[in-house]
């Protein structure tokens, strides 16, 4: 960006703008391995500045890009127009009521939880980077995280939003009200006379593409607008802020630390598990079995962990996780048991800090990459799945890290590669070929909660054919007539 245009910037109110090497240097690069430098970062104060940044935007053709901590895996955040990083001023919590939230896009999640929490409150979704990330990013991503098994997406809890769009214009979408923009889609979404749904994957988490399917519900009775601009990766609009529905905290927990021989152990049972519906059902094998229960049998260089938890208010909920435990003992070597909040707090703490070690775990230039790391499959066929995922790595002598929330069949798959190779590019576009080329034919999705970004928005058309495709572009157009949103992500 030239210094003209800055000055243009600073003349209609905007001073909290930089455009020097450092600030675009740092704003190049995210949690991906991917680098696009900025022509400028602004810290909007409130929506009427970002009403500001896109009038200006959308007159000259300049791409905007939303930012909160940066911790998307795929490069969502990255762009080479202006990006907008909202964690420094509109990260407040605005209206705290009985049953609902409304917040500001840049509020980190771990300190919302604080907050609702001292009203006995919570969000159940709660990615593995919730100490940082925000809720705006978790919108972005229709980021979800263990408890997604229990109780799903964000997209679940979104009831409202508050926006501003390419042209500068306000927006808003709520159940009952929305604006124009959103009547321009909802028209255009009934006059295609199809059944959306059957276009989508037969999974419980699903970030890929825009999610039509989740705005009709019950044959089109009732209407969700608001939910297509979740895991849209602001490619519509810019939501400044979001009304979220809370939940009382369960009276009771339980976890279980479960051991098996080896990861297809562990998925044959998953099925029978699900049955005693817990709330979180996490896979770590490997490389990210916890090192606080590596001693016992630490011979088994195989072994797999699997994590359990079960909520619950009633007198008989306690009954119900000894009968899991009893059901479970002759299939795997239970590890350790909690049943209050401080044990089931330490338990996924080092859950957390195992996976954080693995994901940065490298061997020289060789390290866990991500393409093909959030695929969802129907739980019942996850361990066929895994034995198609583990021959194909085999296939290139390829180590790799593992683990996910089974419960869900959504596995977190990143292959060991040296990335300064030359042919490492090519070996990762191969292996993401025959990944999501095998995960389309069984129904499944190639991103369950980690979005689609610069990296995976080639393969949407792979996912849900040209047909969709064409609708999601259509989709596009008419929230963004100069595409200059989040351009290069969901749609191409």
């Amino acid at each position: 960006m030239t210094g003209t245009d800055i000055s243009d910037l600073r003349k209609i109110g905007l001073s909290d703008i930089f455009d020097d090497n450092w600030t675009r240097a740092i704003y190049s690069v995210d949690a991906s391995h991917c680098t696009v430098k900025p022509l400028a970062v602004n810290f909007p104060s409130d929506e009427y500045e970002v009403q500001k940044i896109c009038n200006f935007a959308y007159n000259c053709g300049i791409p905007v890009t939303c930012r909160g901590a940066g911790t998307g895996l795929l490069g969502q955040s990255l762009s080479d127009g202006i990006i907008l990083d909202l964690t420094k001023k509109m990260n407040k919590i605005l209206e705290l009521g009985e049953d609902y939230v409304i917040v500001q896009p840049g509020v980190v999640k771990t300190v919302l939880d604080k907050e609702l929490a001292k009203k006995g409150k919570f969000i159940p979704p709660d990615p593995a980077s919730s100490n940082y990330c925000t809720i705006g990013g978790m919108i972005s991503n229709n980021s979800s995280g263990p408890h997604g098994l229990g109780y799903g997406s964000i997209i679940n809890y979104v009831q409202g939003v508050e926006l501003v769009y390419g042209n500068g214009m306000m927006g808003f979408a709520d159940q009952k009200n929305y604006d124009q923009k959103i009547s321009k889609m909802l028209k255009y979404i009934l006059s295609l006379n199809v059944d959306i749904k059957k276009y989508y994957p037969n999974v419980s988490k699903n970030s890929s593409g825009y999610r039509l399917d989740a705005i009709f519900e019950n044959n089109n009775n009732k209407v969700y607008p608001q939910k297509i601009f979740l895991a849209s990766e602001g490619t519509l609009g810019i939501i400044t802020s979001s009304r979220i529905k809370i939940l009382d905290i369960p009276e009771k927990k339980s976890l279980i630390i479960l051991r098996f021989e080896n990861i297809f152990d562990a998925a044959l049972e998953v099925p029978s598990i699900l049955q005693f519906e817990p709330v979180a059902m996490e896979l770590l094998d490997r490389g990210t079995i916890m090192e606080g229960w590596k001693a016992d049998d630490s011979e088994s260089r195989n072994s797999c962990i699997m994590i359990v938890e079960f909520y619950g208010n009633e007198n008989s909920f306690y009954d119900k996780v000894h009968k899991f435990e009893n059901n479970l003992r002759n299939k795997a070597k239970i590890l350790d048991s909690g049943y209050d909040k401080k044990s089931v707090d330490t338990a996924w703490n080092k859950r957390k800090n195992s996976l954080n070690s693995a994901i940065k775990k490298t061997i020289g230039s060789r390290k866990p990459t991500g393409i093909i790391e959030d695929t969802v499959v129907h739980p019942v066929i996850l361990h066929d799945y895994l034995i198609f995922l583990l021959k194909i790595l085999a296939t290139y002598n390829l180590d790799y890290v593992i683990y996910g929330h089974a419960g869900n069949g959504n596995l977190h798959l990143r292959p060991i590669i040296d990335i300064n190779s030359k042919s490492s590019k090519l070996l990762m576009n191969t292996i993401a070929a025959k990944v999501f080329k095998r995960v389309v034919r069984i129904h499944g999705s190639i991103s369950g909660e980690h979005g689609d970004g610069l990296l995976r928005t080639k393969y949407i058309p792979l996912m849900y054919g040209e047909t969709m495709y064409d609708v999601f572009k259509q989709i596009k157009l008419i929230f963004d007539d100069k595409q200059i949103m989040n351009p290069g992500k969901k749609v191409l």
